[in-house]
């Protein structure tokens, strides 16, 4: 079979933005059908260039070069109301990619909501509510079973959303590197000969006296007592008090087994107790990384912003108009294991997952009447989203783990780039090059249990787990007893993960912050020292 060049496929709007890998050259339709059934997953290069900023003081240039055009997507065209008049206008901001079609926007969408503190606070409401009904009715069975399907189903859907936000936010996060790169290459291929030997060496600028504004990484922002409570309780679930607190509970439920005979009443408590657990802890690191990716996306802004005045103002010192150049970012390079994980991660992150989950609910509705909506046919779905929400949770551990590597990899690559510029510069950095982060008791735990749950070993043991607890409820028929059998150990491994795991994903999430802030201070000293004091808020002089 022969083999294409490197084939493209657009991931913006920006003509400089695409991923590219390499492609079969399909000859006949049972080989397109197999390279479309095998391509979910797979990993590709990353192409990126910074939109070009160009110099418009000289329209007449503009229209006659062959290089810039009004379909240049390094800057924008605009019109007076009569059509007349053109006005060019440089693309100072990063462009986040949408979704060409709607379905994949309304997801995104849906995403983005599911981590705002407004479904925070629904689903601790809807808990509330639950608790309250539950103390009126004294508690029934179908009370419980109700939650723990409700339990199962948000954290089935919660995974599946966040695996459709770690593969944008991977893609994201690898693109803005990209760019990053492609400017500051440009900056220093031109900043030397404008600077013709003179130093801009300085006393150390201090962090004040930069006029910083994405405010300390160390902290989420808070914006009301409720992100404040919201700090608090990270520290305390995340703690490794918590996590002892939570197997105690285990073991006294355990020891209250033979009291209540070992009956399914007793199988209903721990199943309530840790699907309360799982609702929340969830929900509630959904809210947390929304609002790390909005700090995150904060200081974006204002670097993408800066780094855009810092190039235009040296272009107009120099004349220069190449543009920028396309850096290319490899992808991870997988085993055969992590390449399934990819694929499997890929489907429940797609519209395929969607659309598989939906015909379960759907048969699942329709089997009610004839089940008489009793208390098993309640279990059935509590079970299905129980298992796989069960086994999307080590892939999702597993994407994650291996695409923030890669995201730190190329993340570094860049910041050592900087270093270099500013020692040819003799410009001193403005902060210390290493920042002591206290690693506690909870982050060795979690790190230790972190790694263990991001080896592929770890997701093809829950798949033995899943199908040994399937094999056993078919020997009691699928049963009430045997449904809660699968549910009960899958929701007490989960819970407890989820508690273990937090501390790392914290720690991770703090460790980028600073980094990103630390690329935020790197660029307000180079704007000081090129640029000078009169740059205010992305406006050049």
């Amino acid at each position: 079979m022969a083999a294409v060049p490197s084939t493209t496929e657009t991931i913006m709007d920006n003509k400089a933005i695409t991923k590219t890998y390499q492609l079969p050259a399909p000859q006949s339709f049972l080989e397109k059908c197999v390279q479309a059934i095998l391509s979910p997953g797979k990993q590709c290069n990353i192409r990126s260039s910074a939109p070009t900023q160009q110099v418009f003081e000289d329209e007449k240039f503009l229209h006659s070069s062959s290089s810039l055009d009004n379909s240049c997507s390094d800057y924008k065209v605009k019109y007076d109301s009569d059509g007349t008049n053109v006005k060019h206008e440089n693309i100072r901001e990063y462009i986040v990619q949408e979704r060409p079609n709607l379905a994949g926007r309304i997801f995104d969408l849906v995403t983005h909501l599911a981590g705002t503190s407004f479904v925070f606070i629904l689903a601790l409401i809807i808990l509330v509510v639950w608790a309250i009904i539950g103390g009126v009715y004294h508690a029934p069975d179908s009370w419980q079973i109700v939650m723990q399907d409700g339990s199962s189903i948000q954290c089935y859907v919660s995974d599946t959303l966040l695996m459709r936000q770690q593969q944008n936010h991977h893609d994201h996060m690898i693109t803005i590197v990209a760019q990053l790169r492609s400017r500051l290459h440009t900056v220093r291929r031109l900043i030397g000969p404008i600077l013709q030997g003179k130093s801009v060496a300085s006393a150390p600028l201090k962090e004040q006296d930069l006029h910083d504004d994405v405010g300390d990484a160390r902290e989420l922002p808070v914006e009301n007592w409720f992100d404040l409570i919201c700090n608090y309780v990270s520290l305390v679930v995340g703690s490794v008090y918590f996590f002892f607190i939570y197997w105690i509970g285990m073991f006294i439920w355990i020891g209250f087994g033979k009291l209540l005979n070992w009956s399914d009443e007793w199988q209903l408590y721990i199943n309530t107790a840790t699907a309360v657990e799982l609702t929340f802890t969830s929900v509630f690191l959904q809210n947390i990384r929304h609002r790390h990716m909005n700090y995150i996306s904060r200081c974006v802004s204002s670097i993408f912003c800066m780094d855009a005045v810092l190039e235009e103002t040296i272009r107009r010192q120099s004349g220069d108009r190449e543009k920028n150049p396309v850096i290319e970012i490899e992808a991870e390079k997988v085993k055969i294991g992590s390449r399934t994980i990819d694929y499997y991660a890929h489907l429940v992150g797609s519209g395929v997952g969607a659309v598989i989950s939906a015909a379960v609910f759907i048969v699942w509705l329709a089997i009610g009447n004839t089940m008489h909506w009793n208390s098993n046919w309640w279990l059935i779905i509590g079970t299905y989203t129980g298992l796989v929400g069960f086994l999307d949770g080590f892939a999702l551990r597993n994407v994650y783990f291996r695409e923030n590597n890669h995201i730190k990899t190329h993340l570094q690559t860049l910041i050592d780039e900087e270093y270099s510029l500013f020692q040819s510069l003799g410009l001193p950095l403005p902060h210390d090059s290493e920042t002591p982060l206290n690693k506690s008791l909870a982050y060795k735990l979690s790190a230790f249990i972190g790694h263990i749950c991001s080896q592929a070993y770890s997701v093809y043991a829950a798949v033995i787990i899943i199908i040994g607890l399937i094999v056993a409820a078919g020997a009691l028929k699928f049963n009430e007893t045997a449904q809660l059998f699968c549910n009960t150990p899958t929701m007490i491994i989960e819970g407890a993960l989820l508690i273990v795991l937090i501390e790392a994903h914290n720690f991770t999430n703090l460790k980028n912050r600073i980094k990103f802030r630390h690329i935020h201070l790197r660029r307000l000293a180079l704007i000081k020292a090129i640029v000078g004091d009169d740059y205010v808020s992305g406006e050049s002089v």
